[in-house]
C-alpha cells in the first residue's frame, strides 16, 4: 500500500490509530489485509490535501465519501494533483492570472490555427468567469469535436446548451467544496499539438485583486500527459452528467501519439503568450 499510494508506512499506521482509515482486514497471523478500496480511499485523502484542506478535513471528506468514486461533489478529484503524481517530471511554475491567462490563450490559438477538431475540456473556478469567455468558447465549440466546461455555483446545473450553430458545449455545474473550485484548467486533446494547462490556487488569497491571484501551475505538449488530463476531467464530467459517458468511446479511438517535444509547437506556444502579455500590459 505505501508503494502503490506514495504514504509512508509509518503514516499509513498512525492514519489508521488516529482515524480509523485505512480500515484494512486481517489475517490469521496478523498481517494487514488492504482493498482496492481502501487505496481509492488513501488517494481520495491525497487528492484533498493537495486542493488545499487540512489532513483531518480531507479525512472526514473522504470517509464521508466512502470512495475515490462516491456520489455528489465529493467524489470529484483533483485534476491538478492528479496530474502531478503520475507525471512527477513536470515542472510547477507559480503563475499569477494575468500570466496563466495568456497561456491559456496562447494554447487555444496554437490548438485550433491545426484545425484539428480536439476534444476541448476548460475549468473556470466560478461560472461568472465562465461567462466572460463564452463567447470565445462557442467559437472554439465550432471546431471541437465537443465541448466541457466545469464552474462552481452560482450557475446552471450539469447541462448541454448549444449556440445559434448547434454546437454543444456540456456545462457541468460542480459545488465550492470540489476540488475542482480551485482550479483553472485547459485540455485540447487533439491529433496534432496537443496541450494542457492546470494551475492550483493557493488558499489564502481573500481579498486579493483578481489578476494578482497566484497559481501553481503545470503545463505540457506531451500526448500522454494531455489524454490523462482527458481522461481525469471525461470521468468527473460523466459522474455528473450521465449522457456524456457515450462519448468515451471518442477517446478510446483516438491514438495516443507518440510522446515529443516539439520545439516549433513549444515555440510558438511561448511565442503567443508573450504576446498577450505585452497586450495586456
Amino acid at each position: 500500500m505505501a508503494r502503490e499510494s506514495g504514504v509512508s508506512v509509518s503514516d499509513l499506521r498512525n492514519w489508521e490509530a488516529r482515524y480509523g482509515i485505512p480500515s484494512p482486514k486481517r489475517s490469521q497471523s496478523g498481517r494487514r489485509l488492504y482493498s482496492s478500496s481502501d487505496k481509492e480511499t488513501v488517494l481520495r485523502v491525497l487528492a484533498l490535501r493537495d486542493a488545499g484542506l487540512s489532513l483531518t478535513g480531507a479525512i472526514n471528506q473522504a470517509l464521508k465519501a466512502g470512495t475515490l468514486g462516491g456520489g455528489g461533489d465529493s467524489g470529484d478529484v483533483s485534476l491538478f494533483a492528479t496530474l502531478r503524481r503520475n507525471n512527477p517530471d513536470l515542472s510547477v511554475h507559480v503563475l499569477d492570472k494575468r500570466t496563466l491567462l495568456a497561456l491559456t490563450r496562447a494554447i487555444e490559438d496554437c490548438c485550433f490555427a491545426a484545425a484539428q477538431q480536439p476534444i476541448l475540456l476548460g475549468a473556470f473556478q466560478d461560472y461568472r468567469f465562465y461567462r466572460s469567455s463564452q463567447s470565445r468558447w462557442r467559437d472554439m465549440a465550432r471546431s471541437s469535436l465537443c465541448a466541457i466546461t466545469f464552474a462552481a455555483s452560482p450557475g446552471p446545473t450539469s447541462q448541454s446548451t448549444s449556440d445559434e450553430t448547434g454546437e454543444p458545449i456540456v456545462n457541468i455545474s460542480i459545488s465550492a467544496g470540489s476540488p475542482l473550485s480551485r482550479e483553472w484548467a485547459l485540455v485540447c486533446d487533439g491529433v496534432e499539438r496537443p496541450a494542457c494547462v492546470v494551475g492550483w490556487e493557493r488558499p489564502g488569497q481573500e481579498g486579493r485583486p483578481d489578476q494578482t491571484r497566484v497559481f501553481e501551475t503545470i503545463w505540457s505538449v506531451d500526448p500522454s500527459v494531455v489524454r490523462q488530463a482527458s481522461r481525469v476531467a471525461w470521468s468527473i464530467a460523466a459522474r455528473h452528467q450521465p449522457d456524456v459517458r457515450g462519448l468515451d468511446d471518442i477517446l478510446a479511438e483516438r491514438t495516443v501519439p507518440a510522446a515529443r517535444m516539439d520545439a516549433l509547437h513549444v515555440s510558438e506556444l511561448l511565442g503567443r503568450t508573450l504576446e498577450y502579455l505585452a497586450a495586456a500590459a
